[in-house]
């Protein structure tokens, strides 16, 4: 696949759903989109294939990144039940990168309402550490 460019939205949907595209072609496909900075896309190519490096490697990049949509996404295609500590540690870490949107979404997600409260409380502070 190397030298290839990436396919256009219909051909992406085409590969993806219409196909029966091997899982060899569709990791292939989702390293492509990886090394093109397309973690999204990407991810949508390792779950169609059931690719568990390539889903580990989404996760762990969205963490170091504070995305929790991605960090999300990965972990469902993963299988994982997220816990409040994992939604704990996006969020500061999204916070920590000055993504202040992701980790008020990320502390939503937490089922402890202390642990939330107190999480809302340090992002609040921490953007308001930011701004001044």
């Amino acid at each position: 696949m190397a030298g290839k460019k990436l396919p256009d939205y219909r051909l992406k949907q085409k590969i993806l759903y219409i196909d029966k595209t091997s899982p060899e072609s569709l990791i292939s496909y989702g390293d492509l989109y990886w090394e093109a900075g397309a973690p999204s896309d990407a991810l949508d190519f390792y779950a169609r294939a059931s690719h568990s490096a390539g889903l580990q490697k989404i996760r762990d990049a969205a963490l170091q990144n504070g995305d929790v949509f991605l960090f999300h996404g990965a972990a469902r295609a993963l299988g994982l039940e997220l816990r409040d500590e994992d939604w704990e540690n996006i969020a500061r870490t999204a916070a920590a990168l000055q993504k202040f949107s992701f980790s008020v979404q990320a502390s939503k997600k937490i089922s402890n309402a202390e642990r939330t409260d107190a999480l809302a409380a340090w992002i609040k502070a921490e953007e308001a550490k930011q701004s001044a």
